[in-house]
């Protein structure tokens, strides 16, 4: 009796952050994310303090981006080519750099047909960006606190260059010929899989630069959407676009209406 109590506890130690039967908890090191919180083992604070998420620069545990592993302060520090490059984007998750989620394509598309159509505006590239709702330091993220952040319509990295946020996904896109009145459709976006995030849309004057890959000129509006309406639940690798003419009936596609231009 005594040895099967002395095995029980064993297991019960080597066994610690396993989910123990429990869906609502994560298993850490699966590759998986069992509780559907969109955060994939060591991204999830289930998770936090595990021998295989802390101290350990196996990449097989933060993943396989070129600097999973390494000690972070911001997901600046995490990304190896830029955001909008890196697919996909590290996250900075209890110090260190993360890349556990797969890169999805979605499709965007912005109804302009009230707020843009006949007034003159030609907007040549667009930015998108999903958010996560929890920053860095787990305050919450708005769509209102992005906006502050994002006040100054001629700085197009002032996202990202806060260091405050998590980046979900970061897409720029050339606009050819934009017909405003029928509005602007992105056949693929770039994000990962996750959820938990709004969605940040901008339009601007100039096209994306060919340096630094964010949009020239000056911002002509943006439109920030964060109801579940809008938003949707987390995306899934299901949710890819295998085509620009057919979605297979699994691509994820964003319908949004975007405010009117900015003053």
């Amino acid at each position: 009796m005594t040895f099967r109590l002395l095995a029980a506890a064993l297991g019960a130690a080597l066994c610690l952050g396993c989910s123990s039967g429990d869906a609502k908890r994560e298993t850490c090191g699966n590759g998986l994310d069992d509780d559907g919180n969109g955060l994939v083992d060591c991204a999830d604070p289930d998770c936090a303090g595990q021998t295989q998420c802390v101290g350990n620069m196996d990449a097989g545990y933060f993943g396989t981006c070129l600097k999973c592993g390494n000690t972070c302060a911001d997901q600046s520090g995490c990304v190896s080519y830029g955001y909008v490059d890196d697919r996909p984007i590290p996250y900075c998750t209890t110090g260190r750099c993360t890349a556990l989620e797969s890169f999805v394509q979605v499709r965007v598309f912005l109804d302009t047909k009230d707020n843009w159509a006949g007034l003159g505006v030609s907007p040549q590239s667009g930015a998108t960006r999903f958010i996560k709702k929890k920053a860095l330091d787990g305050s919450d993220v708005t769509c209102a606190r992005v906006a502050a952040t994002a006040s100054d319509k001629t700085k197009p990295q002032a996202i990202e260059d806060s260091k405050l946020y998590s980046i979900q996904g970061v897409d720029v896109t050339r606009i050819t010929n934009p017909q405003l009145g029928q509005g602007i459709t992105y056949t693929f976006v770039n994000s990962q899989t996750g959820g938990d995030y709004l969605l940040w849309a901008e339009l601007w004057g100039g096209p994306p630069n060919s340096t630094t890959k964010y949009p020239s000129g000056n911002r002509l509006g943006w439109g920030c959407f964060e109801a579940a309406a809008d938003v949707g639940g987390p995306i899934t690798a299901s949710d890819n676009c295998p085509s620009t003419t057919s979605d297979a009936g699994t691509c994820r596609v964003y319908s949004l209406k975007m405010p009117g231009p900015e003053p």
